[in-house]
């Protein structure tokens, strides 16, 4: 019997509200005929399926339907993320300004005329609109027997709003029964106000999780220019096949992998090897998708297409990289899996016992206690505990130029064994500078000649070229040199002819049958890794110029820094070998690897993740994204690509890498925050039930009254407020 064929799919799921969602939909997907296996990435909304070819996603929908969610399939359309911030901003500009007012109207302002028939109807439209899909969430959860964090805030604000709507329309019958007319609307509205506006921060973080793929697709190019008989013709990129021959034009970029068939040209290859210098290209090299063409004309023979091409498997190794991180369990979903269940439990306890002891108020008093527990057990600190925590921090980081993408981040830092950094633009400048200057003529002809090469410089918008003319601007005074023609010779340089002598600009290629002084300036320039740019006037060298990426200025007490937090460091990139270990050396880092294209740094990163453990990732490159994602913790530059940015979970802005060791700091301060808060927060409805039940009142005959169970869950919720600001007086 043939082996059954195994197809991957990954397919949004809409109407998770928390990490026990996820769960619910995976272990859903698990148990389904056909299904290989099923991973649920709630940060993601989507689920990675392994499925046979037997199959039927129509029915894998059913199931997943039936379990309270939507499996979105492909050739249907998910709600986009731009989408599910609009509703949670509707819903939020509802709830916070009428909670606001019911907030105040309650604590701030005596009784009036119909005052809580006002209250009643402020608090409607926070519950019944913005807060509406938590109590759906809890029904459907409630009728398969499952909780969650729905389950908490439907039943916190559900008693409260139920217990104000009595004394609101019935106040004789409580009046009768002996108690005090009393309302919570105000804690109903704020609780609902509060969540969302979490939820809001939540999602606006999580909304742009997937633009790393989007920023990735916008390289590949939507047509491409077809030769056809000595003709060219713009074709869409579906219709381009192997073999065709394209035409490629200054500014354009490459639609396919190829290899040049006729022309030259300079590519810049950055979003490949994460390299500012631009690579200069001639017959038979080879070109890749998405570079971008600087100058010159190129006609190549398409060898890969879409996924296929270099660009392609970026793209698929970034999605895959995303897609394997495990849903975050969040805490509070946690404890709630336990906690939930037992409130409701010790909620009907509480009804059942204080109704049974038969005494005249017993209904009264079972009635009052129930909802005591209820309004005392509302998820109002559990839900702030949190969002506070990471709206301060967060803040708090920002101001210090730490950007932090979500709250999973947080967590991450303490486990870190390694570090791995990109070099140019990350711990190196990412620009070329003259490091050294040698002159091989008089001083009196310093002021023509040198005017000569800058003029030629000047023609040319190589970075190379335009380091030179910096250098030279900055230290001579040099007179304006127009020269009618200057030349570019593919793979050499620039050529000129000035009053019956050629001059021209060459690289390292040239720079041979050099005397023994010169041989061995250029042999030490070589070892240091330096970029070379030498300066002719027939067959006689006259001028040698050294090149150098140099580091930052912080780089070296950043390096300093993370060692001493007992790390391991290392630089990888796609630069040469010798240009890598000069960098290196200059930052203080003793291991690197150049020559790598984005493919050997993920292979790499995996490596060293097996050898040291959990391993963070610095990078600023589109080349770096597949690394950035799949690290235990991708750290990006603010001055690198929106695709770099995108894959990771942090971003330091102005690239000043020397903000990753206050990121770690910061990280655990907000971190231990948020424990502290949910600590609290748990604790606290730990010795707030039991009293809210009545279990003092056989020892002093204390029982609780509602409106102290609702003053009990407002100092809860302010305690954890209060404890999150401590982080900005934190230093």
């Amino acid at each position: 019997m043939a082996d059954k064929i195994s197809l991957k799919k990954q397919l949004p799921v809409e109407g998770m509200t928390c990490a026990a969602c996820a769960s619910t939909v995976e272990k859903t997907l698990q148990k389904a005929p056909h299904v290989v296996s099923a991973s649920v990435n709630y940060a993601t909304h989507k689920v990675t399926l392994e499925v046979d070819d037997q199959a039927n996603l129509k029915e894998l929908k059913k199931l997943v339907k039936n379990a309270g969610y939507s499996l979105i399939l492909e050739d249907e359309v998910a709600k986009s993320a731009d989408e599910k911030l609009k509703d949670i901003r509707r819903k939020l500009v509802v709830a916070l300004p009428l909670s606001l007012i019911v907030m105040v109207l309650s604590m701030f302002v005596g009784d009036f005329a119909y005052k809580n028939f006002i209250l009643l109807a402020l608090t409607l439209p926070v519950l019944f609109y913005s807060g509406l899909h938590f109590f759906l969430g809890a029904f459907k959860l409630a009728s398969k027997l499952q909780t969650n964090m729905d389950t908490l805030i439907a039943s916190g604000t559900g008693a409260a709003f139920t217990y104000s709507l009595i004394n609101t329309l019935a106040p004789g019958w409580i009046e009768s029964l002996g108690l005090q007319v009393h309302v919570y609307y105000e804690s109903a509205a704020v609780i609902i106000a509060f969540i969302l506006l979490g939820k809001f921060l939540e999602e606006r973080a999580k909304s742009k999780s997937s633009a790393a793929i989007e920023q990735l697709y916008k390289l590949q190019a939507k047509s491409a220019i077809r030769l056809e008989n000595g003709k060219e013709r713009e074709v869409p990129l579906d219709e381009v096949e192997i073999g065709d021959l394209l035409i490629i034009k200054a500014g354009d970029r490459v639609p396919v992998d190829g290899s040049i068939d006729n022309g030259s040209g300079v590519l810049d290859e950055s979003m490949l090897t994460g390299e500012s210098v631009p690579v200069e290209k001639q017959k038979d090299d080879l070109v890749k998708a998405g570079t971008l063409l600087k100058n010159g004309t190129l006609t190549i023979k398409a060898e890969n297409l879409g996924s296929d091409t270099a660009l392609g498997q970026i793209i698929q190794m970034v999605s895959d990289a995303m897609g394997s991180k495990a849903p975050a369990q969040k805490l509070a979903d946690k404890i709630s899996s336990i906690f939930v269940p037992v409130v409701l439990v010790l909620a009907v306890a509480t009804f059942i016992i204080w109704y049974s002891l038969g005494s005249e108020n017993a209904f009264a008093m079972a009635f009052v206690n129930t909802f005591s527990v209820l309004i005392i057990a509302c998820p109002c600190a559990l839900g702030l505990a949190t969002p506070t925590a990471i709206m301060v921090g967060v803040g708090k980081a920002a101001s210090k130029g730490i950007l932090i993408k979500n709250a999973e981040t947080l967590e991450k830092p303490k486990s870190i064994k390694a570090l791995l950094f990109d070099k140019t633009g990350t711990i190196s400048k990412g620009k070329l500078e003259v490091v050294l200057e040698k002159l091989f003529f008089e001083d009196g002809d310093r002021l023509h000649l040198l005017s000569i090469l800058n003029g030629m410089e000047s023609q040319s918008h190589h970075p190379m070229a335009d380091a030179v003319t910096q250098y030279l601007n900055g230290k001579y005074s040099l007179l304006p040199f127009m020269i009618n023609k200057v030349d570019t010779v593919s793979g050499v340089g620039l050529k000129a002819q000035i009053d019956n002598e050629e001059y021209r600009i060459t690289g390292l290629s040239e720079l041979e049958n050099l005397d023994e002084e010169k041989s061995k300036l250029v042999k030490e320039l070589k070892t240091e890794g330096r970029s070379v740019v030498a300066f002719w006037r027939n067959e006689e060298l006259l001028a040698l110029y050294g090149l150098h990426d140099n580091i930052k200025p912080e780089t070296k007490s950043a390096v300093e820094a993370l060692k001493k937090k007992g790390l391991h460091l290392e630089v990888l990139s796609g630069d040469h070998e010798a240009a890598v270990a000069a960098v290196a050396h200059d930052s203080g880092i003793s291991e690197f690897k150049g020559g790598l294209l984005p493919e050997d740094k993920l292979k790499y990163l995996k490596e060293v993740q097996q050898k040291y453990g959990p391993t963070a990732f610095v990078g600023d490159g589109i080349n770096d994204a597949p690394a950035l994602a799949l690290a235990d913790l991708g750290i990006a530059m603010s001055t690198g690509t929106d695709v770099a940015i995108e894959s990771a979970d942090v971003t330091l802005m102005s690239g000043d890498i020397s903000k990753i060791s206050e990121f770690f700091r910061l990280s655990n301060l907000i971190s231990s925050t948020m424990k502290q808060n949910l600590f609290w927060a748990f604790v606290y409805n730990v010795i707030a039930i039991p009293i809210a039940a009545g279990v003092l009142y056989p020892v002093n005959g204390f029982l609780l009254n509602p409106m102290i169970a609702g003053a009990a869950m407002a100092f809860s919720s302010l305690s954890v407020v209060l404890n999150s600001l401590r982080l900005k007086v934190r230093k």
